[in-house]
């Protein structure tokens, strides 16, 4: 009985917190659009950049400590097994959400920003390649947000597996 319990509470847990996962590379996603957008360049912008990525990156992983030392917290018979199961759910569900913002941001929210990239892309290829090959690029970058869905997704879903993994190991639990 006790684990249906420890297992329902791992996927609320795990639903709750990973759409908030997933917003937090979604934002920073928004703040170099807005960059774009503004204009700016040079080293403050780079600046800028940079603490923001790294805020972005240890706030995920210290987000995902949290709830799990939480959940080590409020379910005392979770085992380290549970509480990797928990993150590698949370990573799943982060990056379903995280996934999913892209390709909207691709397909509705900056469209021409994309397209111009892609023209650039084949743009520059035009020189290299032959005509077949610039024709096969085309058909690719036209499902670029397909290819991009998937492997978002499977990178995210794998990188906070991995995470979870290693702090369902650092993360203190009364039932090992």
């Amino acid at each position: 009985m006790e684990q249906s319990i420890i297992r329902s509470n791992r996927w609320n847990e795990a639903a709750r917190y990973g759409i908030i996962l997933g917003l937090i590379p979604a934002a920073y996603l928004y703040l170099g659009h807005l960059q774009i957008y503004i204009g700016t360049a040079g080293l403050v912008t780079s600046t800028i950049t940079l603490v923001a990525w790294m805020a972005k990156f240890a706030g995920c992983i210290m987000l995902m400590r949290h709830v799990m030392n939480k959940f080590a917290y409020t379910n005392p018979d979770a085992s380290r097994t549970d509480l990797f199961k928990l993150g590698a759910l949370l990573a799943v569900f982060s990056a379903l959400v995280y996934s999913t913002i892209a390709v909207i941001d691709q397909l509705y929210v900056f469209p021409e920003y994309y397209q111009s990239i892609y023209a650039i892309a084949v743009e520059e290829y035009s020189k290299v390649l032959p005509s077949e090959q610039i024709e096969e690029l085309k058909g690719m970058l036209a499902n670029a947000h397909k290819i991009s869905f998937f492997i978002t997704f499977i990178y995210c879903a794998l990188y906070g597996t991995v995470l979870s993994l290693i702090l369902s190991r650092i993360t203190p639990t009364k039932n090992n």
